[in-house]
């Protein structure tokens, strides 16, 4: 019996041989191909249901799409760019909002401090 070897990665078929293959990014399997090869089909091999799927050239690009992780392009990088940005700005925004907060206690409780000493002058004045 020969051994299909597939490429463990993407699952794509490798090629054919009577002996397993010892390469670790290849994969090997007795389960025969349900087609001839290059007939306008790219046959992939799941590991998880031990078959063969066929794949036409548009499958296979869509298939690879989902497979591979691709690299940002520069309109995704510029949102993640001014997403940080944001968010930066929005941390900042929250800190300020906390020392207003504070600095108002603050003030209100100096407002009834002189407040208070005012009245005190007041009464003492009057004494």
């Amino acid at each position: 019996m020969a051994f299909q070897i597939y490429n463990k990665e993407l699952g794509f078929w490798v090629g054919e041989s009577d002996i397993p293959t010892q390469d670790s990014d290849l994969g090997n399997t007795e389960v025969p191909l349900p087609g001839v090869v290059g007939q306008g089909i790219t046959y992939a091999f799941d590991e998880n249901i031990q078959m063969w799927r066929p794949y036409t050239a548009e499958q296979w690009q869509d298939y690879l799409a989902k497979k591979i992780t691709r690299l940002p392009d520069d309109d995704e990088q510029f949102k993640a760019m001014v997403t940080g940005q944001l968010t930066g700005i929005s941390k900042s925004v929250v800190g300020l909002s906390t020392q207003l907060v504070s600095t108002t206690q603050l003030v209100k409780e100096l407002q009834a401090q002189v407040k208070q000493l005012t009245e005190s002058k007041e009464e003492a004045q009057h004494v």
